[in-house]
């Protein structure tokens, strides 16, 4: 009988957004992730080939490696469930929580970037093709001391699309049928300019009206099993 073995599947770097909160409390606060996809691998191999970009080569070399010239990029929209702080007024602990379970991860495919797309403009993020749905459950650590965060975050696979890249048809199904992220970050810091939540879509829709008052960067790996 043979041992599940955990892989990489993908590699990301990216950005979070967050509503404002209460200190040491995120329970009811919207976020969203939004990644840049720049390593993909299938059974400890790179999916398209060994040293082949993810990047678009052209639109690279004139806006640089980053959101703009990304082939694949995701986000992970949710809302605190719960949270709670290990410290008291007199000691600083570390706040942890988790997230509701209709958190959301959605993967795209952009088979032509042209150096537009922003982490703060929403919609650039939803260019081309969705490739994958993912249901997600996330919990994190915050070290106020220290100014940074880690995150695990539970992904499984609620529908794909197969798409074609450097001649290579992939159905995540099959590459990823279920994910678990390991990713640290900074805490967050106030935008310098407020993003509004597309509260008419989900998993938003239970409050009306608000923003993203607070962003961070995030990164890490996406990881599977054989």
């Amino acid at each position: 009988m043979s041992t599940p073995n955990a892989r990489l599947a993908m590699q990301i770097g990216g950005r979070g957004f967050l509503e404002a909160h209460p200190p040491n409390d995120v329970t009811g606060a919207r976020f969203e992730g939004r990644f840049v996809i720049y390593g993909m691998m299938s059974h400890g191999s790179p999916i398209f080939g060994d040293d082949v970009s993810l990047f678009e080569r052209d639109c690279a070399a004139q806006h640089g490696l980053g959101p703009g010239s990304a082939h694949f990029v995701a986000m992970r929209s949710g809302f605190g469930l719960e949270s709670f702080h290990t410290g008291d007024d007199e000691f600083v602990g570390h706040l942890y929580a988790r997230t509701s379970a209709r958190t959301r991860l959605r993967i795209y495919f952009d088979p032509a970037p042209d150096g537009s797309r922003s982490f703060e403009d929403r919609d650039s993020f939803t260019r081309g093709q969705l490739i994958g749905t993912y249901r997600a459950e996330e919990f994190f650590q915050l070290d106020a001391r220290a100014g940074v965060f880690n995150t695990r975050v539970s992904y499984t696979l609620i529908e794909s699309s197969p798409f074609t890249f450097m001649d290579t048809t992939v159905d995540l199904a099959e590459v990823a049928p279920s994910m678990t992220d390991l990713s640290a970050g900074h805490a967050p810091e106030d935008a310098p300019r407020p993003i509004p939540i597309p509260h008419g879509e989900e998993p938003f829709t239970d409050r009306g009206p608000g923003v993203f008052a607070q962003r961070f960067p995030v990164g890490g790996a996406w990881l599977t099993v054989d």
